[in-house]
C-alpha cells in the first residue's frame, strides 16, 4: 500500500478534496461579494482580489490532485453537484 505523509494515501486523498470543495466554496462567495460591491474603486479592488486568490488556490490544489492522479467517479462528481 502506497503511503503518503503522515498516514496513509487515503486520508491525504480526502484532505485535499475537501479542500479543493472549500475552495470551491470561497469561489462562490468572492463572487457574491463581487456582486454587492458598489461603485467604491477601493471595494472593487478587494472584490476582485479575494476572486483572484480563490481561484489562484482552486487551481493549485486541482493541480495537486492530478500530480497524485486523484479522481472521483462520475457518480460521486455528480451528486456533489447536486448538492
Amino acid at each position: 500500500m502506497k503511503k503518503g505523509f503522515n498516514g496513509g494515501s487515503a486520508e491525504l486523498e480526502r484532505i485535499l478534496l475537501e479542500e479543493i470543495e472549500k475552495a470551491k466554496q470561497e469561489m462562490q462567495l468572492a463572487e457574491k461579494a463581487f456582486q454587492w460591491v458598489q461603485n467604491d474603486p477601493e471595494e472593487v479592488d478587494a472584490a476582485l482580489s479575494r476572486m483572484e486568490a480563490a481561484l489562484a488556490r482552486y487551481n493549485f490544489l486541482i493541480r495537486q490532485a492530478k500530480a497524485m492522479r486523484i479522481t472521483i467517479d462520475k457518480i460521486t462528481m455528480y451528486s456533489q453537484l447536486l448538492q
